[in-house]
């Protein structure tokens, strides 16, 4: 066996070795980068979550405040004798609608700002996914090189 054939499986050795290095770094990144998009979209969703639950309870909250602030209404109305001249109940109605218009917007707000962060954290989880597929691609595009440089190489040996 001559220098020129010891260089030549080196060589060839030597190709396949870091083929195959980067196939295996690559298959890992497409590993990691999946968990990742599980991992960001699993908090995403528990933030919505829990951005959901905290507008319920301001709800109810800002619910038990009306009540509280239509009562106080009702007594200054009571005491003002204005409850004779029939002007209460329009206030108090214009009182309630207002209140309760202001819960709801409240509520609709946080819950539109967890159906973006859902919706965002499914865009992001889905680029991850694509870098992850595009990884695992490439990963094989890697194992069909090192077979190419393998063939070669032997096929030089060879002739």
């Amino acid at each position: 066996m001559g220098f020129g054939t010891i260089l030549g499986a080196a060589t060839t050795g030597a190709a396949v070795a870091s083929k195959v290095i980067e196939g295996q770094a690559q298959r890992a990144q497409s590993k990691a980068l999946k968990q990742a998009a599980s991992t960001q979209r699993e908090l995403a969703e528990r933030h919505a979550a829990a951005v959901v639950d905290t507008a319920m309870e301001n709800a109810r909250r800002e619910t038990r405040n009306a009540q509280q602030e239509l009562a106080h209404a009702r007594t200054d109305a009571a005491a003002s004798n204005t409850a004779r001249e029939g002007s209460t109940a329009m206030r108090e109605v214009d009182l309630a609608t207002r209140l309760q218009d202001r819960i709801n917007n409240q509520a609709e707000a946080a819950l539109q700002q967890a159906n973006a962060e859902r919706t965002q954290a499914t865009l992001d989880s889905r680029n991850l996914r694509l870098q992850s597929a595009n990884a695992r691609r490439q990963a094989a595009g890697t194992a069909a090189s090192a077979l190419g440089s393998l063939f070669s190489g032997t096929a030089k040996l060879l002739s």
